[in-house]
């Protein structure tokens, strides 16, 4: 990838990272001057705008690699001329910004939505280099680009996770995003195993149903937003670190016994962090 290319997605992300912690209408410097009542669509509407906007940075640069005739692109058909997208490349980037957009409000402190926008950028920055190096396996830097991805895909997975559960929402509000984010999720960290798409399909619809039901149980918690965003994180780790060992012939006693001790650790520091009252 050229220093010229990189340079342009450091401004293009940070521009729209950036303009949506200005003019975010509840919490930007304008936010005074906007009707009350308008608050929630022009959010979404800003947030939208903005998820379309990485998505289709990540797309441009993804289907620039030189060896992306070897993946199977979705094609859209205008008259005689064909158009092709990349839409596994759009999953992680439009969950970042999601993710970190709703976790920054959190925080009232200017100089902390700052440097978190800020990070956002750089994460997302880092994610759609590591799109582009994770497309050849014989690239150099393959192993790392899909260890980045993965690792980057948990992070987003507790920003929209801890954020969900913050708010309190009902069960029937909570329970669906947190299914549908665990849809996506396991789409992108199963995406390498090249399983076939039904089958993908299968497994990412199992995740997101179990993740709904943590959600459910999770309202029912007084537990701090750390371990709230923690629990389904955790459970979303053991089930698709199952399901890929699956997929790739991996799994047997010694990487089932793994997760089971993963499990048990993590249950143990819930029930510490629920008797204890941790407050984080």
């Amino acid at each position: 990838m050229r220093i010229d290319r990189i340079i342009t997605l450091v401004f293009l992300i940070a521009l729209t990272q950036g303009f949506l912690l200005v003019f975010d209408p509840a919490s930007g410097l304008f936010a005074n001057n906007f009707d009350q009542n308008l608050i929630l669509p022009l959010t979404f509407t800003i947030l939208a705008a903005l998820v379309v906007i990485t998505m289709g940075i990540a797309d441009a640069v993804v289907r620039s690699h030189p060896q992306i005739y070897l993946v199977k692109l979705a094609t859209v058909r205008i008259g005689r001329s064909k158009i092709e997208f990349a839409p596994f490349a759009w999953v992680l980037p439009g969950l970042l910004v999601v993710g970190s957009y709703l976790f920054i409000r959190l925080f009232s402190d200017l100089s902390t939505q700052v440097v978190g926008t800020v990070l956002s950028s750089l994460l997302i920055l880092i994610v759609v280099i590591a799109q582009y190096y994770s497309v050849g396996r014989q690239e150099r830097f393959y192993g790392w680009a899909v260890i980045g991805l993965n690792i980057a895909a948990y992070v987003a997975g507790f920003l929209i996770f801890s954020s969900i559960y913050v708010n309190k929402w009902r069960a029937f509000q909570s329970a669906p995003l947190v299914g549908l984010t665990g849809v996506l999720l396991t789409y992108e960290l199963l995406r390498q195993t090249k399983a076939p798409a039904r089958t993908l399909r299968i497994y990412c619809l199992i995740s997101g149903v179990v993740l709904a039901q943590v959600a459910w149980a999770l309202n029912y918690w007084l537990v701090s937003v750390l371990v709230g965003g923690i629990v389904p994180l955790m459970v979303c780790y053991v089930l698709v670190g199952i399901m890929q060992a699956h997929l790739t012939n991996n799994l047997n006693k010694a990487i089932f016994r793994e997760y089971i001790i993963v499990s048990i650790v993590s249950v143990l520091l819930i029930i510490w962090a629920v008797v204890t009252n941790v407050k984080i």
